[in-house]
């Protein structure tokens, strides 16, 4: 199968800044004894087997990125001729006595770690030894680390978490190897054919974004909307320049380090502090990250009245069906009330600033935004987009929040205990915070350029104190 990477795809490829890679994924913990056969191996041999078997509702996971001549277009999705399981599924026993520590600093290294373009921009890495000790004395308490890494360009937070999902059961089922399904790839034409299937689908597009563009300001049905967002835009435009961030100190070009930290919040505290201030599960996520950060500037990271950080805050679409991937979201930022002191305060604010109607005006230019990559030269693109990046104004972090499944999931008779989002950081954005939620807790995920904030420990310490500190109000 041949497929030409969408708009937004190919923005995020140029987004890169060279030695950096834009990936997301989860750290997942499951209950070790059910991974291990009777001599208490690990069974990665069954891995390996289980994922292939589930990979043709997938088959973005058995495509390469394929580069044009010239780089005139967009690359080109293709099928990995080469295609192996064993590159993709993979045991890490951590070193020493593991533990903790070594599966941070683990962590640390593969999100630093760009992945082969040559192959699918996928892995899955099977850790033992995330609670210390050796494989000799397997408790029963024991867990093993499973850690899903996809590069953003196959897909946006929503569509990989679906993916990722699928890999998984709503019930237990037993370990066992599977017979491999049929597959085939398709021949990867020359150079000259790539090429010009990329230049007929980017004219495709071009002329497809036009048309759309006429039909919508001419159709006598959207005139009143049409309407409506002129006034919108007048009005934003009339405003002046969207707000600037400030200067703070996890604001900077990031490099090609990465480190990340985790935590667990229960999903009650969060839904009871949403009810008693009439606001969404995203406002009090959007006020635990604020406070976090407060507590951060008046712990010496900062000047406290340095002014608001801003975050931005991606929206993805849940209606995206996991089996197409690809980005399919939009993005708005929002000011974090760090200088406000009552903490119940803040959600309320945050909720109103959420819901504001200038938003719209975003969300009604997005689908076009993308669309600068079938408009102007990958070169071009690859030139320009890390630079602005590495010094835009307008954001200092970014916060996803992913809604996740509210009933336990299986990989065989192994209950996922937990999972953590890593989103890398990118551009001089070096503070990422990822939320993702599962059964009755938020997993929470910090990803850092660590030369320019430190230790992402520390904010996760901070992040379990806002939270503690809203939940304590409210009771």
């Amino acid at each position: 199968m041949i497929e030409a990477l969408t708009a937004e795809d190919g923005a995020l490829l140029c987004a890169e800044a060279r030695g950096t890679q834009l990936q997301i994924g989860a750290l997942c913990f499951f209950r070790a004894a059910p991974f291990r056969d009777d001599q208490g191996r690990v069974r990665v041999a069954e891995l390996r087997s289980h994922a292939a078997s589930r990979l043709g509702a997938l088959p973005r996971f058995r495509q390469r990125i394929a580069p044009v001549l010239g780089n005139v277009a967009a690359p080109m999705w293709v099928d990995d001729t080469d295609f192996a399981i064993e590159r993709h599924c993979k045991l890490v026993r951590l070193p020493g006595a593991g533990g903790p520590e070594a599966l941070r600093s683990f962590m640390d290294r593969l999100l630093g770690e760009p992945m082969d373009f040559a192959h699918p921009l996928w892995d899955i890495h099977l850790v033992e030894g995330v609670d210390g000790g050796t494989t000799s004395g397997v408790g029963a308490d024991e867990r093993i680390a499973v850690v899903f890494r996809a590069h953003h360009v196959m897909a946006d937070g929503i569509a990989v978490h679906a993916a990722a999902t699928l890999l998984l059961d709503p019930v237990p089922r037993p370990a066992r190897t599977v017979a491999p399904h049929g597959w085939s790839p398709d021949p990867t034409p020359g150079p000259l054919g790539l090429t010009a299937r990329a230049l007929v689908e980017r004219t495709r597009r071009q002329i497809d974004l036009a048309a759309g563009i006429t039909r919508t300001l001419a159709d006598p049905r959207r005139l009143v909307a049409n309407t409506r967002l002129a006034t919108r835009v007048v009005g934003a435009i009339g405003h002046g320049p969207p707000p600037t961030a400030p200067r703070l100190p996890f604001t900077g070009p990031v490099g090609s380090r990465r480190a990340f930290a985790w935590d667990t919040i229960p999903m009650a505290d969060v839904v009871a502090v949403k009810e008693a201030c009439g606001a969404t599960v995203n406002d009090v996520v959007l006020a635990i990250v604020t406070g976090a950060l407060r507590r951060h500037t008046e712990a010496g990271s900062a000047d406290p009245a340095g002014g608001e950080p801003r975050a931005l805050i991606p929206i993805g679409d849940p209606a995206s069906d996991p089996s197409t991937l690809g980005n399919r979201f939009s993005i708005r930022s929002v000011g974090l009330p760090v200088g406000v002191d009552e903490p119940l305060e803040r959600v309320r604010l945050l909720h109103s600033r959420m819901h504001a109607d200038a938003p719209s005006v975003v969300r009604s230019f997005m689908p076009h935004l993308f669309s600068i990559a079938d408009l102007v030269p990958p070169p071009v693109l690859r030139g320009l987009v890390p630079p602005l990046l590495a010094h835009q104004p307008l954001v200092n972090l970014a916060v996803s929040n992913i809604p996740g499944s509210r009933a336990p999931l299986y990989l065989w008779e192994s209950r996922m205990l937990g999972l953590h989002p890593f989103i890398n950081v990118v551009g001089n954005v070096a503070l990422i915070i990822g939320v993702l939620s599962y059964v009755d807790d938020l997993g929470v995920g910090i990803t850092v350029d660590p030369d320019i904030v430190g230790d992402p420990q520390t904010i996760i310490t901070h992040f379990s104190a806002a939270a503690t500190e809203l939940r304590e109000l409210v009771r």
